[in-house]
């Protein structure tokens, strides 16, 4: 945060999202893959917001916005990914309600499918059908690009959503609206 500081001024927005997955069911899950994912997913973004609200008081409050994912809404997924994602959406409620008065807002965004590698790693073992048959299940009828989940942490860094805290965008193509 020193540097961040010395370098822009100010810190006033944390996008935290770093997160990986683990395709296991529960009973493939060893104790290691679980500390492992929720230390990534979940007590990455604990350690980012411990981290920046210091700053953020510093700058007379700030937007932090947590990658969650329509997982952390809905049961789809691998479960300790669905764990991870669900930790990350409460979490954020809980920062929005303790340093509301602060002036620090905290938000979730919960992508539904978006073209990464993440997302491509998934259907390596998946045939031509089941990928279509798994893209006929959103609205829109295509999966979002980062761009598209980039605009949703635009809008939450800015002053226009400065009447939102503990909000979930859900961008999706529609896929949770069913």
């Amino acid at each position: 945060m020193d540097t961040a500081e010395q370098r822009f001024g100010k810190v006033d927005v944390l996008v935290n999202n770093a997160a990986i997955v683990l395709r296991k069911d529960i009973e493939e899950t060893t104790s290691e893959d679980w500390d492992n994912i929720m230390d990534v997913n979940a007590k990455g973004v604990f350690l980012g917001t411990r981290a920046v609200i210091p700053a953020m008081r510093r700058a007379g409050g700030g937007s932090i916005i947590n990658i969650s994912s329509i997982s952390g809404l809905v049961s789809i997924g691998p479960p300790a990914y669905i764990a991870t994602k669900g930790a990350v959406r409460l979490f954020t409620k809980s920062t929005a309600i303790q340093y509301a008065a602060e002036n620090i807002r905290a938000n979730s965004i919960h992508p539904g499918a978006v073209d990464t590698d993440m997302r491509r790693g998934g259907l390596e073992n998946q045939t031509a059908e089941e990928i279509q048959e798994r893209l006929s299940q959103i609205p829109l009828g295509r999966v979002g690009t980062t761009e598209d989940i980039s605009y949703g942490a635009l809008l939450l860094a800015s002053e226009e959503s400065s009447f939102m805290t503990g909000s979930e965008l859900v961008i999706d193509g529609g896929y949770t609206a069913k």
